[in-house]
């Protein structure tokens, strides 16, 4: 393996002028210097072009395109990962950054492992609570080590670990190929049974970050996760293409039914073993997302609305069989226990934890000040 590669640092946007620079600042800056950031504009309108033009006359490690006219997150994402040069690639939001070291620890990890699949980050979530300031969320604390391919897709529904492997440093030739996959198969291509709502979101994107590991993961034996590399994630929930409510039993069973379907494309061609184990946590996890919620509204009879929600938990539970209706019913009751547990635990010690977390995080390795504003020196 080359001791000094080439690793490119994606990402494609759509009006990101408020605070690209953090990106680029965090890139630019990393320990390891042979990066790349390569940047596809999704036909911006605001000044996005004239900030990163003015990093590229500075640093010709910056790498700018533009599409003519705006066409998605999906078409946006195939085209840019063809457009890296790197031995490396990795996926990263126009408003997230990397910890200083971030490339350099993957790059390590390659060199000691070469037959992994990808290097997993640590991901720390951010809320932005005034212009520049920043708030801890949380943080994601899976061990440093190597996990087998079937450890992840045992556990890939688990809604934490798929998010999260998105921002995986992968070979570039892996992540090509598979964002040629997703872009076929969930936005070209879609499957007749899916419903035309979920077409939409997979037209806009949905999804597209979550699904390219897991295809990528189907050829090779093991992956590492490394809690030394810092992934910087900022929430902005009222930009989510795809908004949870839980107001009602349907809305609960449609955001449970939509994810089933993207899960059925991988794992009932490619990993067939553990098909059944994911029915049925998915179906535990909506019946006891109804149970909590059910209560939180005070048991009011139009959170059930039968009429409405029959035909849907139908389709939800098409594929199942009697067994794994049973055990989905039978498990969602101490999921349901233990989510409000977890909850009271939470907001009984979530203050001061987060406190002695934000003095870890709010360093400069992670391009933060103490008093949580980006910075970098």
């Amino acid at each position: 393996m080359n001791k000094n590669p080439l690793v490119s640092i994606c990402t494609t946007f759509f009006n990101a002028e408020r605070y690209i620079h953090r990106l680029l600042e965090s890139c630019l800056n990393q320990t390891h210097r042979n990066v790349e950031i390569v940047i596809l504009d999704d036909a911006s309108t605001d000044g996005s072009e004239r900030v990163i033009r003015e990093y590229i006359a500075r640093d010709s490690r910056v790498k700018y395109f533009k599409n003519d006219a705006r066409v998605g997150l999906s078409e946006s994402l195939s085209k840019l990962f063809k457009l890296a040069r790197g031995d490396f690639s990795m996926m990263i939001g126009a408003d997230d950054w990397l910890k200083e070291d971030y490339i350099e620890n993957g790059v390590r990890n390659f060199s000691e492992h070469p037959d992994a699949a990808g290097v997993v980050p640590k991901v720390v979530s951010l809320s932005e609570v005034s212009d520049g300031k920043f708030e801890y969320g949380s943080e994601t604390d899976f061990p440093s080590r190597v996990y087998s391919a079937k450890w992840f897709m045992k556990r890939m529904y688990r809604p934490v670990l798929l998010y999260i492997s998105g921002y995986a440093l992968v070979r570039n030739k892996d992540l090509v190929s598979a964002g040629d996959y997703h872009t076929q198969n969930y936005y070209h291509n879609p499957s007749k049974s899916i419903p035309e709502e979920l077409r939409e979101f997979f037209r806009r994107g949905y999804g597209t970050d979550s699904m390219l590991f897991p295809e990528i993961l189907t050829r090779y034996k093991y992956f590492i996760f490394d809690d030394s590399m810092s992934y910087i994630k900022i929430s902005h929930w009222e930009n989510q293409y795809f908004e949870s409510n839980r107001d009602s039993v349907y809305e609960i069973f449609k955001d449970s039914y939509y994810f089933m379907l993207i899960y059925k494309f991988i794992y009932k061609s490619k990993w067939p073993g553990f098909y059944r184990g994911m029915k049925i946590f998915r179906g535990a996890e909506a019946l006891s997302t109804v149970f909590i919620h059910f209560f939180r509204c005070r048991l009011h009879p139009s959170f059930s609305n039968v009429s409405k929600s029959r035909k849907l938990i139908s389709d939800f539970f098409s594929d199942f069989s009697v067994f794994e209706i049973i055990m989905a019913v039978t498990y969602s009751i101490p999921m349901a226990i233990y989510r409000g547990l977890i909850f009271a635990g939470k907001k009984l010690f979530r203050r001061e934890k987060d406190k002695t977390k934000g003095h870890s995080i709010f360093t400069q390795e992670n391009f933060l000040s103490p008093e949580g504003r980006f910075k970098v020196n």
